[in-house]
């Protein structure tokens, strides 16, 4: 591809947007010692890419579906490594409930055609959901009454989306989001991006009517006689949305109360063969060639350019592109690697220096509902990715 579809474009960000980014932490430093947010640059897409990208994402949430169904119906999750199984248990009844997805954000590079190509598919965590959401909309706002800018949008209907979704998904009034990461001696979430996205999806929910609490997932057990988890308050709990991944729960002790449970979590369980690379393996052995799928294999193939990345990493831990020997991955957390064809990011010039843009979908419910941009000056988009606002023209 010899132009990426969007322009990364100098922008100055107002002074009162500027303000609000630091009392988010948006301008804390990062692992590199740079702000978070870039505060003077956006990206410019047009209508046209939105719906290449849209299109894509709907079209592998659709070959998703299908393989969990294939899978769920055949009962074999031994292509995932899943050997417990009161989690297989879990898994199936959560897919046969109809257990809602929450959200999801699918990344994406470009093959040389433009076609969108699906890197990674984030199904079980609201990394980045917050920042993409209401901060990135906020940005535009105060930039736009700046600029004047009337003509201009964003394609950013996150809030919304999820205001819709969240009463319909099976949820009662009452639940409890529980998330990972620190926590205070109390108990309590730290202030983490975990607690910063609870936060947010706490706040969308009680303008939804809804009576949602947070607390950390240590705080959550389980009482014996109502057959539920509990949440800080040790009452039990009708509805749970947990941010914390499924593959970590499945090691736990309490893996094994699951097909007993009569709290409804969110996301389902089911959610856990989405989120695990091993999936795009999976999607492109019975999809090979598929528009929007690139070459993905559970073994190293012989030939061609090929990246290895852990199937249940995080962004860019132990990634090995083509050319580099993978070192030592704790397999126990993250999984074994699996191979996939490489597709490198668009390359920017960033004005210091070229820059390594990363564009996601967003989902709500299984369905595109927004757009971010993340940048990092490596080629692999890492814990020190940036977040750049973007701008819909055209």
């Amino acid at each position: 591809m010899a132009m990426p579809p969007f322009a990364r474009i100098p922008v100055r960000t107002p002074g009162t947007a500027e303000a609000r980014l630091r009392e988010l932490g948006m301008l804390a430093p990062n692992a590199d010692g740079e702000p978070w947010w870039v505060t003077d640059a956006a990206y410019v897409i047009d209508a046209a890419l939105v719906d290449k990208l849209f299109g894509a994402a709907q079209d592998i949430q659709k070959l998703c579906y299908a393989a969990i169904e294939a899978l769920v119906a055949s009962g074999d999750y031994t292509y995932f490594g899943i050997r417990n199984r009161a989690m297989q248990t879990a898994i199936a009844q959560s897919w046969r409930a109809k257990d809602a997805p929450l959200y999801g954000r699918m990344d994406f590079s470009f093959a040389p055609d433009g076609r969108p190509m699906l890197l990674d598919y984030e199904a079980d965590s609201p990394f980045g959901l917050a920042e993409a959401a209401f901060v990135q909309w906020e940005w535009f706002e105060a930039w736009q009454a700046a600029t004047g800018a009337g003509s201009d949008s964003q394609e950013n209907l996150l809030y919304e989306k999820l205001l819709e979704h969240l009463p319909r998904a099976g949820l009662p009034q009452r639940f409890a989001i529980a998330c990972g990461g620190e926590t205070l001696t109390n108990g309590a979430p730290a202030d983490t991006t975990e607690r910063f996205d609870a936060n947010f999806l706490a706040e969308i929910a009680r303008e939804a009517g809804m009576r949602p609490s947070v607390c950390s997932i240590g705080q959550v057990g389980w009482d014996l006689d109502a057959m539920r988890f509990t949440d800080e308050a040790d009452t039990p709990l009708e509805g749970l949305i947990k941010i914390y991944p499924w593959d970590w729960m499945e090691d736990e002790p309490n893996v094994e109360v699951l097909p007993q449970n009569r709290t409804r979590i969110l996301p389902g369980a089911w959610v856990r063969l989405m989120a695990d690379k091993t999936m795009m393996a999976l999607l492109w052995h019975m999809h090979p060639g598929a528009a929007h799928l690139l070459p993905t294999f559970l073994e190293r193939p012989t030939e061609g350019a090929m990246v290895a990345k852990p199937r249940r990493g995080w962004d860019g831990e132990h990634v090995y592109l083509p050319g580099e020997t993978p070192g030592q991955v704790p397999e126990e957390e993250m999984g074994p690697l699996l191979w996939q064809a490489h597709c490198p990011l668009p390359v920017l010039d960033a004005g210091r220096g070229q820059v390594h843009a990363n564009v996601s979908v967003w989902m709500v419910g299984g369905e595109p509902a927004g757009i971010s941009f993340r940048e990092s000056r490596g080629p692999v988009t890492g814990p020190a990715a940036r977040v750049v606002p973007h701008i819909l023209r055209g």
